[in-house]
């Protein structure tokens, strides 16, 4: 038995060739509006093995995981295993094309000779943990579990006496280092030796044997997110500053479980040929693009359920550069207001995608699409941003529309911090 990794967050069981199941395929094209691409596509070998797989396992709902284009040319007939989240988005949107399972949180189940867990995390992401003979699999991917959490792993391992392999994001995919002050500099919140330090206390919590890097094989192509790159850690990034215990693989891993041997197999990436024309092209659709307040307004659909927490954050309301056209948005009134001066702090994105976005309830992806810059006055507009970011993430799940749903997810929030029992 083998495991491999195909770059970005896929990663797969084999068998003398053959791919028992394998998580969040993202195979082909780009996700978040062009802006995001593989930094290395699977051969025609690889993806011949990938797509006849039996089962996939998807372990949250962002493009990168979750990537639609691909799920629909591979893997129409295949079955899909889910979290059991309190929100229902992602299987509803998967059952509409796909035969859809939700994996009980907590308890083993099997694959052939493979054992599987999911643990869902208060951030709609999840844990996927596989043990096989004497080895466990953690694939953490972006789910930054809790250290409650982290205990019940490493108390399991430790009790069946297995070796770790870790495997989880080592670089940003957030609203990090999308903020800007007024003299046009940069503000790093997070640095790739935050990252690499971050992944080896993981790492060494959980007395990982080995740790893969993943989910963070991606490369940024819009002329509006092409600075990303920049912030983006490598494998060389984390070998410069590992020092623990714990053995740093390279990406694109093939692990023989029985040899206990391990290499990379890809030596030269393959990249999209049409990457740069594709992305361009998807960022020059903003330019004179006509749209009038009705469109925005789709805003206001995913603030509605958290407009007088917001409006307690911006009471004078947030503002928005949309295409080179400034609005104010009153979350009382619900209502854009143009303006004929630049603020002095705003939100900055293109109009395409922020009207996209919100008709998807998908707002807080372009935070991670990178295609966003925040332009901030003081301290405090960051921690608007980062409350605004927050409230509407809940709000897009679906968790303010009603009092039973926010009690789910407080609860769940509950039992990560506090979790009485996992295995």
């Amino acid at each position: 038995m083998n495991l491999k990794s195909y770059g970005h967050a896929t990663l797969s069981f084999e068998k003398e060739g053959k791919s028992l199941f394998i998580t969040d395929p993202w195979l082909i094209g780009s996700c978040y509006w062009r802006s995001w691409w593989l930094q290395h596509y699977p051969s025609d070998l690889d993806l011949s093995i990938l797509s006849n797989t039996d089962f996939v396992f998807l372990t949250h709902e962002h493009w990168d995981h979750t990537h639609l284009p691909t799920l629909k040319k591979y893997f129409l007939n295949k079955k899909i295993l889910i979290p059991k989240f309190n929100s229902k988005r992602l299987r509803d949107s998967l059952r509409k094309n796909f035969q859809v399972e939700e994996i009980t949180p907590n308890k083993w189940f099997s694959i052939n000779e493979v054992n599987y867990m999911s643990i869902p995390m208060y951030n709609d992401d999840s844990i996927l943990l596989f043990q096989y003979k004497n080895y466990l699999v953690c694939n953490i991917n972006d789910s930054k579990p809790t250290p409650q959490i982290l205990n019940k792993i490493k108390e399991f391992k430790k009790n069946k006496k297995l070796k770790m392999i870790l495997m989880q994001s080592y670089a940003p995919a957030s609203i990090n280092n999308s903020f800007i002050e007024k003299n046009s500099k940069r503000i790093i919140l997070k640095s790739k030796v935050d990252y690499a330090k971050y992944v080896m206390k993981i790492s060494k919590k959980l007395e990982a044997s080995y740790f893969v890097p993943f989910a963070s094989q991606a490369v940024f192509s819009r002329p509006d997110s092409e600075w990303a790159n920049n912030f983006k850690s490598s494998w060389s990034d984390l070998n410069h500053y590992w020092n623990i215990n714990t053995k740093l693989l390279k990406s694109y891993i093939n692990f023989d479980f029985h040899k206990e041997e391990y290499g990379t197999y890809v030596s030269k990436f393959i990249k999209s040929e049409k990457m740069n024309d594709l992305a361009k092209l998807k960022y020059e659709n903003n330019q004179n693009i006509k749209f009038n307040e009705n469109d925005l307004n789709y805003f206001s659909y995913i603030a509605s359920s958290v407009r007088y927490l917001l409006f307690i954050i911006y009471p004078f309301g947030i503002k928005f550069n949309l295409s080179n056209n400034y609005y104010n948005y009153s979350f009382l009134k619900k209502k854009f207001l143009k303006l004929k001066n630049k603020p002095k702090s705003y939100l900055e994105m293109p109009v395409n995608e922020f009207i996209e976005s919100n008709k998807n309830f998908q707002f807080t992806d372009l935070g991670t699409s990178f295609v966003m810059k925040i332009h901030v006055n003081s301290k405090l507009n960051i921690i608007q941003t980062y409350l605004l970011f927050i409230f509407l993430t809940f709000s897009e799940k679906g968790y303010f529309s009603n009092y039973k749903n926010l009690l789910k997810q407080i609860s769940l929030i509950w039992k990560n911090f506090f979790p009485k029992k996992i295995f």
